[in-house]
């Protein structure tokens, strides 16, 4: 969270935001599939042989089979 909290300020403004938590949303609306996908297929420990992080590996998108 802290990696959020430093550049949450520069969202808010690049946004033209006042309120911190609506940043907050913003950003993590813009980049938590960034995060999440990082995280999945890089960082976590239980990566092998874990679906999602396959999923992620494999196409980057976990919705695009989904979304018509």
């Amino acid at each position: 969270m802290d990696v959020i909290q430093k550049h949450l300020d520069e969202h808010k403004f690049l946004r033209h935001m006042e309120d911190r938590e609506e940043a907050l949303q913003s950003f993590i609306a813009d980049y938590g599939w960034l995060i999440r996908e990082l995280y999945c297929t890089r960082i976590c420990e239980k990566r092998d042989g874990c679906k999602i992080a396959e999923q992620l590996s494999g196409s980057g998108d976990l919705l695009k089979n989904r979304l018509k």
